[in-house]
């Protein structure tokens, strides 16, 4: 039975910045791939990556759904899901799959067939998972969520060996045009004050494990333009909002008991 799991993460000690590495610049994985000649023996692993990571990000953005959301973003997700699988983890039959994968992939390259092809994909998951025990998971392109435009995003990964799916959090700091993966529930040891009053107005409360609904700031406010109004999926029993502007510090709004009215929360006493 498929268990549906929402982690909860931390905000990132280092932002997803989209272009790392020798290969980053390349935005299209057509590009990328017409440089296959001039990449040295100590590069192939980087560029064989990066050419996984935007062909699958490209397979995204063809769903209607997702036509608006940058591609950087769908990169982002599927960086996430699937990180690099390092050449010198691997055992010498994961080694030779990727040397035998590579030829395969340096002749359609050569020949620019790389639309539509499926024996290019199966020798490119080959070459980046040869053990096919690392890339159990993958981007649910129906559960991508733009929950502010332009800012917050939720994805999903599906694991096929399990069938647990996982909800991330990318939050885009348009002030430093930094990507971060973000926790939406508020660490309990970083946000005490934030607890004590939630245990105060709502003591049995449990958060969802379904994706909430995000709403910016009134912009006419400078006090509160740059804050994310956080509400957890409604299920008719006790709820709550509450703000952030950094997902990492949070302030409770609201609450409601069920069957009553929203109310405000009075602001802490000095």
């Amino acid at each position: 039975m498929r268990r549906n799991i929402t982690l909860l993460f931390a905000l990132l000690s280092m932002t997803l910045a989209f272009g790392q590495g020798k290969y980053g610049k390349y935005l299209s994985s057509k590009k990328l791939a017409m440089v296959y000649k001039s990449v040295k023996d100590a590069d192939k692993e980087d560029f064989y990556q990066q050419y996984y990571w935007l062909v699958k990000a490209e397979q995204l953005k063809t769903y209607p759904h997702l036509k608006e959301i940058k591609p950087k973003v769908l990169y982002e997700f599927v960086k996430k899901v699937n990180p690099q699988n390092l050449t010198k983890k691997l055992d010498d039959r994961g080694k030779e799959l990727r040397e035998t994968a590579e030829l395969s992939l340096n002749q359609y390259f050569k020949n620019k067939n790389l639309e539509n092809n499926s024996v290019l994909m199966y020798n490119l998951e080959t070459y980046v998972d040869p053990s096919k025990g690392q890339y159990y998971t993958k981007v649910d392109a129906e559960k991508i969520k733009e929950l502010v435009p332009k800012e917050l995003f939720a994805f999903n990964s599906n694991n096929r060996n399990t069938g647990e799916d996982t909800t991330y959090y990318l939050w885009i700091d348009k002030k430093k045009d930094d990507f971060n993966i973000v926790n939406i529930i508020p660490e309990e040891k970083e946000n005490k004050a934030f607890y004590a009053r939630l245990k105060q107005y709502l003591p049995s409360y449990k958060f969802s494990k379904y994706v909430p609904s995000v709403k910016k700031g009134t912009k006419t406010d400078r006090t509160d333009a740059d804050y994310y109004y956080i509400m957890p999926f409604e299920q008719n029993t006790d709820n709550i909002e509450y703000k952030t502007k950094d997902f990492k510090t949070f302030e409770l709004s609201q609450y409601r008991k069920a069957g009553d009215e929203w109310k405000g929360v009075e602001k802490p006493r000095k």
